[in-house]
This record gives structure tokens, C-alpha cells and sequence, in this order.
């Protein structure tokens, strides 16, 4: 546009959206859900009184349009659409969003009133699932803030970016009546963002295409009154007639559903529309109500005092002075740009100058809550004659059911005590559903996670809950799993199930088990039979050690009743937990064969299930059988030192082995002849990954093992010091202290003086240090000097 040669006049304007094709064929350049676009929009409508009204949509979602028009409709709402599943356990995508401001949604009401026809003229939606991303809006104005045209103007004017300069000159005629001059004003501004937009991003985004498809449609349309209502960056493409034929058209599922504001903004910000529609929403409502344009510091002042609201909501209270300094520095900067309205960016600015003392950075609490309240948390809703799979309306009923506010996308915490009260679990059992089919609707902030096994002895879960489109969305992909959500979400762990076979995973423990325990956390218990006999199936051939003690550990409580995730119609777990139990005792036998690095593994292991059988479920299992496992193996002349440690822990915890045997064998190795001195370590290692307990609690094995390390000869002792630290790792703090507190009273010191103390070395400059130490008690020695060593 540097060339003043492609410089366009408003008369040319005119001409080229009102004089061609006789006058007949009128042109609408907006900006998708601009209340400005559709103020005027309403007033050409008025005059031009068009038979047929082209708007710029798939135009496979025609059908939807009654649905727009009935009195239960509440906007925003959106038409979605999914994509072909194509093997893919969800399917893209793709949003086409309505608000009461939006110039589509207005044509569509004002046509119906008319009596003119509507057309949407777009390729048809399944034409958009060309690309991999999964959630998108239809349109895309990524020029109204890339463009060069918008960068320069922007700093010829002093404006932040393309949104202040959109509304700068736009969104500020809201209410007026010029609608010539207005639609003029908005095509020479498209056509300059057109003219320096990189022809890279045109053929990326599909837009020739699109636009060859649109030129089709208005081409068909002649001889009608018509208004063309298209994005303004088309505009300048459609206006001139094309001789492209439509383009097939393509089955493709798609739903009438209530939208949200916030889920406006994030969609379709700065991808097709204007940011923070709660606060264009307000704007269109004030226009509205004075059938004009709007009293624009009203509106501010509104805006702030519902602002101040909130933050006083949130235990952060906004000052009178403050909000007055607040507005009087918003309203300020407007009219030093020239404007007696005052726009987003004058209250952030505002905000920032009268609230924020400190610096403005990422995460700073006023700003970021003036945001989520310019954005809105409005959610529409559609007649019911509108059509929705029935998993939608079953999900409603029950987040209705579970007391959660559907008429809003706010997320807000709910408290459930799961463990007493049966309609708190109900409630759980339904986030976890709705987890299952990834909606996004709930999330676990704290509390028992009984799939992973952590923090299971909480009371409480706490959530954060939330209706959103993007819910809607979710629960209409899953809709070819159930008519229900109980029966979609067990369906889904089905398909998982079956996923793993074709994965070559089919007997993966772990895996199953996961499936398993989350179908119980969702109550679907009933549904589970299947896949618990293939779970004990493949326990009963499983070779993974380790897997079959975290079945153990986890299921042993899960068919108590009163547990959280006790079903009383769900298969016999109990079944499970012995078989697994079972092939463990048998799996036994060969832990004398194990490597040295998976020898930890084993061993933690093998005091899993010793702890379930000291446990209240310990009746379950025949006990005895695993001690006599662990006696035969632990009687192995060639049974390693550290498996050796462990099995005499567990079976003197028992009460089956005598702690003066163990003391012996304590001894032996750490004295270890000839053993290598990582080796000597080893036996004490076992031991204390299993039983450390036993050290404090039988005196003899505590005396044993400090006799032992006492009496190495002092070049051993420094060699195995690394491997004898590196065994009382094995402890967790509580440990670690009590057996200071047992060192302290044999050495008859202060146990603060042994324990907690952090050194400043390294072990291997301790190590090095020793080692030089040594040396030097060798030449002293050697010299003749050993009384040198007394100072």
C-alpha cells in the first residue's frame, strides 16, 4: 500500500460494495462477533430489505438455522462439528460460534422476520479437517494483528496493537447510523490488511479456496436481492463475479450446542472475532437499551464497580479512591488518543496506574482477574428440539443431580467425603466418569488416588467443576460409546483394553490393573466382569514379580466393604488377589537367580506383600506358605547376601527366625573374608530395605553388626565405607532417627550429635581424605615418629 496508486476512496468503497450488479448484490465486510459490524449490519438489512442473505459459513450446517431462531435459544451457543474418526480414539474439532453480537446470528434473526432466505456459502465443514489440530474455530483473522498495515498504523496513531486500533476506529461508532459509509470504512481497512499480508499465510490458511467456493454461491444468487455478509479480508476477492462451480459437499456430524463466553474468547480471540465478549456483550446490551450508541463511561463505571465486586469476592478489595483514580486515568488516556470512548486498553492502563504498586508482571492478581471478567462466564443453551446425543442430557441430569451451577463456565470446588457419605461417592464416581472420557468437566486438585496408590488414607476429595462447551464437545465424541455416561465410560476402557492387545501388551499387568481400578473408582464395577477374569488369567501365568506385589498392594483393600472403591456388584476381586498371591509364593523360588541391579526391585517387593499380611486383609491369604518360600530360599548355601539380609528381616519380624541367627549372619558378612568391599555391605542393605526396625528392636543384631564394622582393619573399613553408607540410604527420615537415638545409647553420647548433622564433603573426598590420613600413620611409622601421632 506504499503506492499511492492502490490508495482506495470512500466513494470507491461504495461503488464496490453497493454499485456493482445493479445495486441488487450488496457487500457486508465484518469482523466476526464485532457488535459495531452487527449494529450496522441490522440497519442495511432495514433498508436494503434483501430476498436472500449469503453468509460466509459451512455450508453443511444449514440445518442448524431454525434451531437459531427459536425463542429457546439463548446465545452464545455454536454449531460444532467433528471429523472423521479415521482410527482415532477422539476426533477433530471445529467450532462455529454465535454471540448476540455477532453479525451472522443477527442476518439469521433479522432474515426470519423478513421472510428472506439464508445460505450459508462456505466449503462444506468437513472440508476444514484437512490439518492435526484437534479444537479450532472456523474462521481466522491472524492479519488483523500480522499485518504491516496494522503495525504501521498503529504507531502513526500510538495504539498498542490491532485490537485497540479495530476499535479506535470502529467498534466506537457502535449505535450510529451511517452504514454506507461505516461497511466503506471496514473494506478499505480489510483490503489494506489483505494487500500487506504475506501471500503465504493466504494459501496456508485455505483462503483461495474458500473464497472460489463463496464466489460460486453469490454467482448463483443473481437476479436476487441479496447482502453478502463475509469476513472483511474476503471481501475484496468476492466482489468481482467467478465462474467456480461449489464444491462437493461431505457428511459430517455437527450439533447445535449452548457456548460460552469464555470459551468465545479462547477460541476464537484473536483467531475470528474480538477478545473479552462479556465486555462487548455489555457494549451491545448498552447500544440496545438506548437504541444508540452507548454512554461509554456509564459503561466503564459499570464494568469497574462489577470489577471491584469481585475482587471483594476474593478477599482483595478495591478502594473508592482508588476506583475513582482508576477511571479518571482511563478516561484521561482516551481522549488523549482522540476518542471519547474509553476502550479496553484505557481500563488496563487505568488498573495498572491506580491498583498495581509493585511490578506488572505475569500472574499479578488484578490484571489477571480483569481479564476472567472482561471474558465472561455466560453459557448459552439450545431447544431441545435442537437435537443432542442422549449422553449429553444423561450427563446434564447428573451434574444437575451432583448440585453443579450448569449455568455458568465458572470452575468451582467441591468437597466430597467419599468415605461417608454414599452421595458424595456417587458424585465422585461421576467426575471420575466424565474423567474417563477426557471432557475436561472435573479435576482432582487433592485427595486418594487409589489407581497410582497415593495418599489413600485421606478423607476428603476436592475438585475443581465446570460445565464448558468444550464438554459438550467431548461428550458428543463419545456418544457412539453409549447412551449413557456409565456405559460410554466403561465402553471406553473397552477400547483400552483392546488397545493393549493390538500394542502386543495384552498381559501388561500394570496396565490391566490400571484399567481395572479406574473403572472401580467410576462405579462401573458391574461392568468389569470381563476384564477381571482376564486379569486373573493373566496373573496366573504372569512372570512380573514386581507387578503381582502392586496387585497385591493395591486390590487387597479394594473389596473391603466400606473402602471407597468397594462395588458390591463388581466381580470377585478377592479371586485376583489370591491367584496373584499364589504365583508369587511360586515366583519365589527363583529370586536366588536375580541380577544385582533388579535385586532391589525384588526386595521391596517381597516386604510389599510381608506388610498386607501383617495388615487387617492379611486372612485372605495362606501366610504360611510365603514364610516357608522365604525359609527354603533363605537356607540356599549360594543365596546372594542382600536377598539373604532381607528374607532373615522379614521372617525375625515374623517371629520365625531367631535374631541371634540373623546376628551371625550380619556378623559374617560384614566381616566378610576375602568378599569383595561392596559385598560386605550387602546383607545389612537387605535387611534394611525391608526391616530396618529389627536393629532397634533386638539388641543382639544392632551389637553384632557395630562389633562387626569396629573390629575391619582400617584399610577394609575405608574401602567399604562408601557401600555402608550407601545401605543406610535404605532408611526414610523417622528411621534414620531412631536409629541414632539406639548408636547414641551404645556409644553413650547425645543422639543430636550423630544425627542431622550434614557434612561438607563428599564421600569421596571423605574417602580421600582417610586414605591420605593412612598414609601419613604409614611414614610416621616408618620414620620412628609414632609419637608424633599423640598431638
Amino acid at each position: 500500500m506504499a503506492d499511492t496508486d492502490a490508495l482506495i476512496t470512500r466513494d470507491a468503497a461504495e461503488a464496490a460494495l453497493f454499485g456493482t450488479r445493479d445495486g441488487t448484490c450488496l457487500f457486508a465486510p465484518i469482523r466476526h462477533h464485532s457488535p459495531a459490524c452487527a449494529w450496522m449490519l441490522r440497519a442495511m438489512i432495514d433498508d436494503h430489505q434483501p430476498e436472500l442473505i449469503l453468509i460466509e459459513a459451512p455450508r453443511d450446517l444449514i440445518h442448524h438455522v431454525p434451531f437459531l431462531t427459536d425463542p429457546e435459544t439463548v446465545a452464545p451457543v455454536a454449531i460444532v462439528s467433528l471429523g472423521a474418526r479415521e482410527g482415532q480414539s477422539t476426533r477433530a474439532v471445529r467450532y462455529f460460534p454465535f454471540s448476540d453480537h455477532s453479525p451472522e446470528l443477527l442476518a439469521i434473526r433479522q432474515a426470519a422476520q423478513i421472510g428472506a432466505d439464508v445460505q450459508f456459502i462456505d466449503l462444506p465443514a468437513g472440508r476444514h479437517f484437512d490439518d492435526d489440530v484437534k479444537i479450532a474455530p472456523f474462521q481466522s483473522e491472524i492479519a488483523f494483528d500480522t499485518a504491516t498495515f496494522v503495525r504501521a498504523t498503529c504507531s502513526k496513531l500510538g495504539l498498542r496493537d490491532g485490537a485497540e486500533l479495530w476499535d479506535h476506529l470502529f467498534e466506537t461508532r457502535l449505535g450510529q447510523s451511517d452504514w454506507r459509509g461505516f461497511f466503506s470504512d471496514v473494506y478499505a481497512y480489510c483490503l489494506a490488511l489483505r494487500e500487506t499480508t504475506a501471500p503465504d499465510i493466504i494459501v496456508h490458511d485455505d483462503t483461495l479456496t474458500r473464497e472460489a467456493e463463496m464466489r460460486a454461491h453469490i454467482a448463483a444468487a443473481q437476479g436476487k436481492r441479496v447482502i453478502v455478509l463475509t469476513g472483511g479480508f474476503h471481501t475484496p476477492a468476492l466482489i468481482q463475479p467467478g465462474d467456480e462451480k461449489p464444491a462437493k459437499s461431505s457428511d459430517v456430524e455437527s450439533y447445535l450446542i449452548g457456548y460460552g463466553e469464555e470459551a468465545l474468547d479462547a477460541l476464537s480471540g484473536y483467531g475470528a472475532g474480538l477478545r473479552y465478549p462479556g465486555w462487548y456483550a455489555g457494549l451491545w446490551q448498552s447500544a440496545c437499551a438506548a437504541n444508540g450508541s452507548p454512554d461509554w463511561s456509564a459503561h466503564a463505571l459499570e464494568t469497574s464497580l462489577g470489577f471491584a465486586a469481585q475482587m471483594a469476592g476474593d478477599n482483595r478489595r478495591v478502594a473508592v479512591p482508588q476506583l475513582v483514580e482508576m477511571l479518571g486515568m482511563a478516561e484521561g488516556l482516551a481522549r488523549l488518543k482522540g476518542r471519547e470512548a474509553i476502550l479496553l486498553p484505557d481500563l488496563f492502563d487505568g488498573l495498572r496506574s491506580a491498583l498495581i504498586k509493585t511490578e506488572a508482571g505475569p500472574g499479578e492478581p488484578f490484571s489477571q482477574r480483569l481479564h476472567a471478567y472482561l471474558r465472561g462466564t455466560k453459557l448459552g443453551k439450545v431447544p431441545k428440539s435442537a437435537g443432542q446425543p442422549p449422553i449429553v442430557a444423561d450427563a446434564r441430569a447428573r451434574a444437575q443431580t451432583a448440585r453443579v451451577d450448569l449455568s455458568d463456565s465458572i470452575k468451582r470446588a467441591k468437597k466430597l467425603d467419599i468415605r461417608r457419605k454414599p452421595t458424595h461417592l456417587k458424585t465422585s464416581q461421576f467426575f471420575y466418569q466424565m474423567g474417563l472420557l477426557n471432557t475436561g468437566f472435573a479435576s482432582l486438585e487433592t485427595g486418594p488416588d487409589f489407581v497410582i496408590g497415593s495418599r489413600i488414607d485421606l478423607l476428603f476429595e476436592e475438585w475443581l467443576v465446570g460445565w464448558s462447551p468444550f464438554v459438550e464437545g467431548a461428550l458428543i465424541d463419545a456418544a457412539r460409546l453409549g447412551a449413557t455416561l456409565p456405559e460410554a465410560a466403561a465402553n471406553h476402557l473397552f477400547e483400552q483394553r483392546q488397545a493393549l492387545f493390538e500394542a502386543g501388551r495384552g498381559n501388561d499387568l500394570s496396565a490391566i490393573l490400571d484399567l481395572l481400578l479406574a473403572g472401580l473408582r467410576a462405579g462401573l464395577g458391574s461392568d468389569l466382569t470381563e476384564l477381571a477374569d482376564e486379569m486373573r488369567n493373566s496373573v496366573s501365568i504372569a512372570a512380573d514379580f514386581d507387578a503381582l506385589a502392586q496387585i497385591i498392594q493395591k486390590l487387597q483393600s479394594v473389596s473391603a466393604p466400606g473402602d471407597p472403591l468397594f462395588d458390591e456388584n463388581a466381580p470377585d476381586l478377592v479371586a485376583i488377589l489370591t491367584t496373584a498371591f499364589d504365583r508369587m509364593v511360586y515366583l519365589i523360588e527363583d529370586l536366588t537367580e536375580t541380577t544385582e541391579d533388579a535385586m532391589p526391585d525384588r526386595i521391596a517387593s517381597l516386604g510389599i506383600v510381608a506388610a498386607v499380611l501383617r495388615g487387617p486383609q492379611a486372612d485372605r491369604f495362606d501366610g504360611q506358605t510365603f514364610t516357608d518360600a522365604l525359609t527354603r530360599i533363605l537356607a540356599i548355601k549360594d543365596c546372594p547376601p542382600m536377598l539373604a539380609g532381607a528374607l532373615a528381616g522379614l521372617l525375625v519380624r515374623a517371629g520365625l527366625y531367631a535374631p541371634e541367627t540373623l546376628a551371625h549372619l550380619l556378623q559374617g558378612n560384614l566381616r566378610g573374608i576375602g568378599s569383595a568391599p561392596e559385598d560386605r555391605a550387602a546383607l545389612l542393605m537387605g535387611l534394611l530395605s525391608v526391616a530396618p526396625m529389627v536393629l532397634w528392636q533386638n539388641q543382639v543384631v544392632l551389637d553384632s553388626a557395630n562389633a562387626a564394622i569396629s573390629e575391619l582393619d582400617e584399610d577394609i573399613f575405608v574401602a567399604a565405607l562408601p557401600s555402608l553408607r550407601r545401605s543406610l540410604t535404605q532408611l526414610n527420615p523417622h528411621e534414620t532417627d531412631r536409629l541414632a537415638e539406639e548408636l547414641a545409647a551404645l556409644f553413650g553420647v547425645q543422639a543430636s550429635s550423630i544425627s542431622g548433622v550434614k557434612s561438607r564433603f563428599t564421600e569421596q573426598e571423605a574417602a580421600r581424605a582417610l586414605a591420605i590420613d593412612r598414609a601419613m600413620d604409614d611414614l610416621l611409622i616408618a620414620d620412628g615418629l609414632t609419637h608424633w601421632k599423640a598431638f
